[in-house]
């Protein structure tokens, strides 16, 4: 018994021991498995090991706000993984441009456990949001994105359930017939069922193939039997009327609304009211005093204009219950105008419901006061019949859109209602949750409020994952370490220091400042090294480029090859390298040939050879110095401080060949097959094969960002000159 004792004693007096108290109060505590294990081995490790769950954390509050996210890191406030290492993380998610079939794939597992079978239906919103015009390189998948003016999402919500998902993106793509029944066939093909389209009625091309305007639904391409609803955006037709009534007014009929249009009032106003800006400007000067009937209208409602006139608050303000009875109240002669506007309050409030109840009854999901509801869809409906607006005589675009809303909205209602659904939340049936995504995708980016093309997938790739942390366990195990201070970051456009050294510093200043961390490409990518079958497939592409390029050299630039095969006898000079072995090839001495660059391009060719022999002079000291000689570059010597590298004369001469080879490669912009600076690699390799690939390599690339920024530039001064064009043009009208 006291040996038992003793042992119990001793037992408590061991570090195990001790660690097991530590552990369990840091538990009760709240720290996380990963806080736990660094607190306990602080000494034995210095690798930060994070969870699954800390990951997911990260990804939440680093979409939310990129400041906050930072501070809490910076204050050591909780433990959370560095922005740069969430990017690693999350970098295996291939955010292509198409149908997300990942996403699709998660939503199909998600739709074995739904309790009824009426939460698999589902709408498709889709819509377009400007991004920036320039060209940009994606290091991940090595592709250069090209400039696009927009880019179109598709985001599935579903009708009765409470979810939804991007699931396609691209850019300069505008939704076709062709293109919206592929999405459809996928998302049939997941065990979900499309009910219904919403998009404003800037899709011309979509309505006139679908004939969208002669009828409000199409078959379904995978049941013939089921009909796809087409739902115009609700928010953008009561921002079109409001625009429509003050910049040219409505004519309004006196008695009770007919189901057929009558003559035209433009002609014989007699049976005619007209709502126009004069009536609304009326109320507001009978009701102008400090206190006021309706506080929420002002002036400004009434002169909306430019980028305002997009905000929805202002429309519905201007079209509310407490406009409608102030008018009434104010001016008895005024009813009509003010039944119209408390008719079209009505239709906003059941075409907008969001909660199953709400304080008006109107307000509440369709189906709760069905009578109600109904009625109020159906006078609406009556009141766009009989309305005519002013100086024209034909129906308006906006006018058939409200008249294909409320159709679409009667027939799903009477389809869901026979399969079981007691109500139904309009307010999936507008584009609200397109124009919140596009708002975050804005957001996210701090400064930098309209993305280009790259910048778009990459804040696309962190919302994603952010919200959808399941779609990073369709990624295989991923092992994260610490990250390297100059590693890649796909979140952001930050700049990155990706070679260092002081003449990198002056090359981000006058050459390549515009190399964001997403363009930085590390130097074992060298090596082109593809396991999986995808990189083997691109390797085959790039082997083929490559031999059709080195095909077009031999046909078409037989004297230069006869340079480069010349006898040892006709070599002019050769210079050979005894601390690496390296040998120059022979056509770096031919100086007779005439440049294809004037004096300022090889004066800046030269500043780029001196940055190239800086980065490799530990390896290859023979391709320049700090030394100036007769033939450095005098650009170069003016410039420098005394630590910028000149290069060699030969390493000078060849790379004037690779230029030129350059230019011929991607001609006036850049070329468009996979991975083109490890391609452009193999072809100098190919022609050159006495050049290390390393040195190749850094130029193909360097020379590569040089041009992209050139692009870019060019694409800013043309922006620039055609807004200064449309300014003047517009001048010349006032």
């Amino acid at each position: 018994m006291v040996k038992d004792m003793k042992k119990k004693i001793s037992s408590k007096n061991t570090k195990v021991y001790e660690k097991n108290l530590v552990k369990a109060y840091l538990v009760r505590n709240g720290f996380s498995k990963s806080e736990i294990f660094r607190i306990l081995n602080s000494k034995a490790t210095r690798r930060k090991c994070y969870t699954k769950l800390d990951f997911y954390q990260g990804l939440v509050l680093n979409s939310q706000c990129r400041r906050s996210y930072r501070f809490l890191l910076k204050q050591k406030i909780c433990s959370l993984p560095h922005p740069r290492t969430l990017a690693k993380w999350i970098g295996k998610f291939q955010c292509t441009t198409g149908i997300q079939l990942s996403m699709l794939q998660l939503l199909k597992q998600k739709s074995l456990f739904f309790e009824k079978e009426s939460d698999r239906n589902v709408s498709l919103i889709f819509d377009e949001m400007d991004i920036k015009r320039s060209y940009s390189y994606d290091s991940r998948n090595k592709i250069v994105l090209f400039p696009s003016k927009h880019v179109q999402v598709v985001i599935l919500r579903g009708i009765s359930c409470s979810y939804k998902q991007p699931i396609y993106w691209d850019f300069d793509k505008s939704m076709t017939k062709q293109r919206l029944f592929s999405i459809i066939k996928e998302v049939e093909s997941c065990g979900l069922r499309v009910r219904g389209i919403v998009c404003d009625l800037g899709n011309h091309g979509l309505i006139s193939e679908l004939k969208l305007f002669k009828q409000y639904s199409f078959s379904n391409p995978v049941d013939s039997k089921r009909n796809v609803y087409f739902f115009p955006d609700a928010v953008h037709l009561i921002r079109l009327l409001r625009n429509h009534v003050l910049d040219k007014g409505v004519f309004l009929p006196k008695d009770s609304y007919n189901s057929h249009r009558r003559s035209n009032p433009n002609n014989d106003p007699s049976d005619y009211v007209l709502l126009s800006k004069d009536d609304f400007k009326q109320v507001l000067n009978k009701d102008a005093s400090e206190l006021k009937m309706v506080h929420k209208v002002t002036n400004f409602h009434l002169e909306v204009s430019g980028q305002s006139r997009q905000r929805t608050k202002y429309a519905v303000q201007l079209f509310s219950h407490s406009v409608a009875k102030c008018m009434e109240h104010l001016f008895k002669e005024k009813k009509v105008q003010a039944e119209a506007l408390q008719t079209i309050d009505s239709w906003f409030d059941v075409m907008n419901s969001r909660r199953k109840f709400a304080k008006k009854k109107v307000a509440c999901a369709l189906g709760i006061h069905e009578g109600l509801q109904m009625e109020c869809l159906r006078k609406m409906e009556r009141l766009v019949n009989n309305w005519i607006f002013k100086d024209t005589n034909r129906e308006l675009p906006f006018e058939k859109g409200l008249k294909m809303s409320l159709k679409s909205t009667f027939a799903l209602y009477d389809e869901l209602k026979l399969e079981g659904m007691d109500y139904l939340l309009t307010s999936k049936l507008n584009q609200d949750c397109v124009e919140s995504l596009f708002f975050q995708i804005r957001f996210i980016g701090g400064s930098n409020p309209k993305p280009d093309s790259f910048d778009c997938l990459n804040r696309l790739r962190v919302l994603v994952t952010s919200k959808n942390p399941g779609l990073l366990d369709l990624i295989d195990e991923y092992d994260v370490d610490q990250i390297d201070e100059h590693q890649v970051n796909l979140t952001g456009g930050q700049k990155v220091d990706i070679i260092g050294e002081h003449q990198l510093d002056t090359i981000g200043e006058h050459q390549l400042d515009t190399i964001d961390e997403h363009q930085a490409v590390q130097t074992d990518e060298l090596q082109m090294e593809h396991t999986d079958e995808q990189q083997l497939d691109h390797e085959q592409q790039v082997d083929h480029i490559v031999a059709h390029h080195v095909d077009q050299i031999e046909e078409n630039q037989v004297e230069k090859i006869d340079i480069y095969q010349v006898d040892q006898d006709e070599i002019v000079s050769q210079t050979i390298f005894e601390d690496n072995d390296f040998e120059v090839d022979n056509c770096c001495i031919d100086t007779d040939e005439a440049s294809h660059l004037s004096y300022s391009g090889e004066q800046g060719l030269s500043y780029v050879c001196g940055f190239i022999a800086r980065k490799l002079n530990k390896k290859f000291p023979f391709l320049g110095s700090q030394e100036m000689t007769d033939s450095s570059s005098k650009w170069v010597a003016v410039l420098s401080y005394g630590g910028l590298y000149y290069p060699s004369a030969e390493f000078f001469q060849v790379c004037k060949k690779f230029d030129k080879e350059f230019l011929q490669f991607h001609g006036e912009t850049l070329s468009n097959c996979y991975d083109p600076i490890g391609t452009f690699s193999k072809k100098l390799s190919c022609v050159f094969p006495s050049w290390d690939k390393e040195i190749i390599y850094l130029f193909s690339k360097t020379r590569f960002f040089i041009r992209l920024k050139h692009l870019n530039k060019e694409l800013n001064v043309t922006a620039t000159s055609n807004e200064s064009r449309s300014k003047k043009q517009i001048a010349n009208h006032l």
